[in-house]
């Protein structure tokens, strides 16, 4: 949890007095907050700081302090969804679903509950069921990047259930992808992972705009130092001439990627630059 999110749980746990919850139940539940921060804050420093046993040890503790609080204050929404994110994060998925769950049932307008409920359906296979969760958690928090990254996930993931299912068109699905990455990368512009999603989004797309892609592997290019980050995205852009018939450039744009790690990768553009 980063000093960022902790503010906002401080701020959501204190406005949860005017809805009936003691003073008490209120540092109750910041104090067992605060003390996962804590652990996974020295995790994050030093990975060896804890070792096996005492790290079970602690989480289980904590796991106990949530599920006591719990009983004693079975409506905090606040709670079950940090009863539920520490589940998933311990790998006890359907524990945290029931959490995530109970959350939804006594608050269902919270987009964070949507997300995790979307989340653990999709990993079940449940793509269809996912869908409604996904796009609710757009709706109502339509500036949180991570929500529209992960709806343009599970679009991809699921498009030919949801074809074959006639949700989509193939041609509406793929709009609705792009969309969702592209409003994820808005959102967060400095975001990598964010940025190369949606560049390699294209290539999903059944009619691609190469052109609009090499614009989006331009810009890229133009705000990275050199690097391997930087050759990553040149083997992009080269790839993206390719499929505009700009075979030279291509070449010109490869040969300029000497990474030992990425040579293999950049013979697959040069033989893919080849055959067009």
């Amino acid at each position: 949890m980063t000093s960022k999110a902790r503010l906002l749980l401080l701020f959501i746990i204190l406005a949860v007095k005017g809805t009936g919850q003691t003073d008490f139940a209120t540092e109750q539940l910041l104090s067992i907050a605060t003390t996962e921060e804590e652990i996974y804050k020295k995790i994050v420093e030093d990975p060896d700081f804890y070792n096996d046993v005492d790290l079970e040890r602690r989480i289980n503790e904590l796991v106990q302090s949530y599920r006591a609080y719990l009983i004693d204050n079975p409506k905090d929404v606040n709670a079950l969804i940090l009863y539920g994110k520490l589940l998933r994060r311990v790998g006890e998925r359907d524990q945290a679903f029931t959490a995530f769950l109970k959350a939804d049932e006594l608050d269902p307008k919270i987009a964070v509950v949507k997300q995790q409920i979307g989340t653990h359906l999709a990993e079940e296979g449940r793509g269809k069921a996912a869908l409604p969760f996904y796009l609710q958690a757009t709706d109502f928090e339509p500036d949180v990047a991570i929500y529209h990254f992960g709806l343009g996930q599970l679009l991809y993931r699921y498009r030919d259930e949801f074809i074959s299912e006639k949700l989509f068109t193939r041609d509406a699905l793929d709009r609705e992808m792009m969309k969702a990455f592209r409003k994820a990368a808005s959102l967060e512009p400095d975001n990598f992972d964010f940025q190369m999603r949606l560049g390699e989004a294209y290539y999903d797309q059944n009619s691609p705009d190469w052109k609009a892609a090499l614009l989006h592997w331009k810009k890229m290019r133009d705000n990275l130092d050199e690097g391997i980050d930087f050759e990553i995205i040149n083997l992009h852009y080269a790839r993206v001439l390719g499929k505009l018939g700009r075979a030279q450039e291509a070449r010109e744009i490869c040969q300029t990627v000497v990474h030992p790690k990425l040579q293999k990768s950049k013979q697959q553009v040069l033989s893919e630059i080849t055959l067009h």
